[in-house]
């Protein structure tokens, strides 16, 4: 019993130690789950504060169903949703061109637990279609098994649209490159290593040909010097670009002029890396300019000239030498023996006199330079040897530019050109000496003209100091005349008034009126002296006085001289212009309309009226009465001096003639409208 006792005590003590020991293994055990949780609490927080602040979008979703189970800001901002306000399932915002795609790497997701560097188009909330870039990994719990999958999603629509515009661009710059008229050369250390197709059209090798040639092989030696300098200072970064005339040489031998644009395209250090080149051909271009300056040189040279073998022998020298002509001819055509002779030569011709060597000369239509001489139309011919017209001068050529020099449609000359090469001439040659042909024409036209205006200059000189002493003989022989016709008038006047005062008793009354005849006679003849006088007096511009005068105030002063009958309504306007004119002239011009018109008023009432219109750059005036008239048939008589209509014997004949004088020194002009039995207006123009 005591054994069983002291049994029990024992076993009931080694419980008691094993609770005891129990206890403080489950107390241990306790306070580690306590530390593991306050240290996945900290754990849990740290991953909150990384998913909340990572930049890119990251998402976690259920990958049973494509549920979007946890997603940061970035995530929200990028796809437009938000779990916290709506459920969000991946699958259904999977562009639909991308979505086999997806699904298979969905797949190889679920298979591998990875999956880098996915690239698919998804759909935002607002329908706007993004690219993105996802990388994804699964999601493990303790046992193994899979609760999730994560990604880190980067939006990469931005890139994708440059990576889009840089392959257009760069096809763009590919077609430009390869349709460009230039000819376009990249180079690395001056060895070729790319070329477009334009540059192969030029230089007639291909591509591969040209690749790793030194860009220098292709062009002549003579431009080799200034390339190399002026790379050496792109080098030295003296310049960033240059450019230079080079000539290249062609696959088949044959060469062009360049213009040769460089550029050097540098590295991040500053150093040349590559050089790009532009090459346009500028064969034509010179040619042209090459011609255009024969052309202008010619023209200089013609100055001065004025025989046709001064000009013949510019043609000659400068036209040749500009245009590298091996020869040049200029023939000129003698009529009477009908042959083209030599006077000008280029080249072989022309021995060191500069006197032509074995002048031949050609008759017409004979050889080329006969037949154009013939027909007046230039020939250009590529192979004279196929042309039996061809005429050996100093010796064979075998092309040959023939131009006629033509002058009012007649050949005058030609200018002939030979060269030993077939098909050396153009047709810009052809139009160029056409071109000189047109200008020889025009300098010795213009020669001729210059000599007859001479002449007649100095013919006019001498025909107008015959005037001027003419008029001046004219208006001394009329102070003469005058003179020496009043005197006896004056005596004759003096004796018939005496006999009449003498012998007034004794006349009867056919004696009287006998002697008043013969005094009208005696007046009229005063007049008419009177009349010539002022005629010859009217011829002579420089007398004139220029000043301004009123019209209104020259017909206020006629109206004093003039005897107007009351029967006789005389009208002007009050606004009459004021013109610069000699005023004595003026007031003839007007006394002599108006006297006319009151002579020749035969109504009860009669009227005389003045009117004037403002034209450009004169004035209109017009003198109209209502007078007897002027038949159609003297409208251009009265105008001659002593051309008269008064069968009464009162008018001299030479007043309107005075008036076509007086307006004609103004550079006027007067005419006339009239009725007879109703009037007559005279038209005149003075200038302002």
């Amino acid at each position: 019993m005591k054994d069983t006792i002291q049994a029990l005590e024992e076993a009931l003590q080694n419980e008691k130690r094993a609770r005891e020991k129990a206890e403080e293994l489950l107390l241990h055990r306790t306070s580690e789950l306590l530390e593991l949780r306050e240290a996945l609490k900290v754990k849990t927080r740290e991953y909150d504060m990384f998913f909340d602040n990572i930049l890119d979008a990251f998402i976690v979703i259920n990958p049973s169903t494509g549920n979007v189970i946890k997603m940061n800001d970035a995530a929200v901002k990028l796809f437009g949703y938000d779990i916290k306000k709506e459920p969000f399932n991946l699958v259904n915002i999977i562009y639909k061109d991308d979505f086999a795609y997806a699904m298979n790497s969905f797949a190889q997701l679920i298979q591998d637990g990875t999956f880098p560097n996915y690239e698919a188009r998804v759909y935002t909330k607002d329908k706007q279609v993004k690219w993105v870039q996802v990388n994804s990994s699964l999601i493990y719990n303790e046992e193994g098994q899979i609760v999730g999958a994560q990604g880190i999603v980067r939006d990469i629509t931005e890139s994708k649209e440059n990576a889009v515009n840089f392959e257009e661009q760069r096809e763009q710059l590919a077609a430009i490159v390869d349709n460009s008229t230039l000819g376009i050369v990249l180079a690395q250390d001056r060895k070729i290593i790319k070329t477009n197709k334009a540059f192969e059209q030029l230089i007639q090798y291909s591509e591969e040909e040209l690749l790793g040639l030194p860009i220098e092989s292709l062009s002549f030696e003579d431009g080799h010097e200034e390339s190399r300098g002026l790379y050496k200072q792109m080098v030295d970064k003296e310049i960033d670009h240059y450019s230079l005339q080079e000539r290249y040489r062609r696959k088949d031998g044959t060469s062009f002029l360049s213009k040769t644009n460089v550029t050097g395209v540098r590295d991040g250090n500053g150093k040349i890396k590559y050089q790009l080149a532009f090459v346009e051909d500028i064969t034509a271009k010179h040619k042209r300019r090459v011609m255009l300056d024969t052309l202008n040189n010619l023209t200089r040279s013609f100055i001065g000239k004025l025989t046709i073998h001064d000009i013949a022998w510019e043609i000659a020298n400068v036209a040749a030498h500009d245009l590298e002509f091996e020869d040049c001819v200029v023939y000129l055509v003698n009529k009477e023996e009908k042959v083209l002779e030599q006077i000008a030569a280029y080249g072989a011709k022309v021995d060191e006199n500069k006197q032509i060597v074995n002048k031949i000369y050609i008759p017409f239509g004979k050889g080329i330079v006969g037949h154009v001489a013939e027909t007046g139309k230039p020939e250009l011919i590529q192979d004279t040897s196929k042309d039996n017209r061809y005429v050996v001068d100093d010796k064979r050529r075998l092309s040959e530019l023939a131009v006629p020099i033509i002058i009012n449609d007649e050949v005058i000359g030609v200018i002939d050109s030979e060269n030993s090469s077939k098909n050396f001439f153009t047709k810009e040659h052809l139009r160029l000496l056409v071109n000189v042909a047109n200008l020889v024409s025009i300098q010795l036209t213009n020669a001729n003209n210059l000599e007859r205006r001479i002449a007649a200059e100095s013919e006019n000189k001498e025909l107008l100091e015959n005037l001027k002493r003419s008029n001046k003989e004219l208006r001394d022989f009329a102070h003469i005349v005058s003179h020496d016709l009043k005197s006896p008038l004056r005596s004759i006047n003096a004796l018939i008034s005496w006999f009449q005062e003498d012998y007034e008793h004794v006349l009867d009354a056919e004696a009287v009126e006998t002697f008043d005849k013969l005094n009208n006679k005696l007046e009229q003849m005063d007049a008419l002296i009177d009349g010539i006088l002022r005629y010859s007096s009217v011829n002579d511009k420089n007398i004139l006085a220029v000043q301004k005068v009123h019209i209104e105030e020259v017909l206020e002063e006629i109206k004093t001289i003039l005897y107007i009958p009351e029967h006789i309504q005389f009208i002007y306007p009050d606004n009459l212009p004021t013109i610069n004119a000699d005023k004595t002239r003026i007031k003839q011009l007007f006394q002599n309309l108006i006297s006319n018109a009151i002579n020749y008023i035969d109504k009860e009432e009669g009227k005389i009226e003045v009117k004037f219109t403002e034209l450009k750059t004169y004035w209109k005036f017009s003198i109209s009465d209502n007078g007897v008239g002027i038949s159609e048939a003297y409208h251009d008589k009265i105008f001659k001096i002593f051309q008269t209509l008064d069968k009464k014997g009162k008018s001299t004949g030479i007043g309107l003639s005075i008036v076509k004088k007086i307006i004609e020194l103004y550079n006027g002009t007067i005419s006339l409208e009239s009725k007879e039995g109703k009037g007559t207006t005279f038209f005149f123009k003075l200038k302002k």
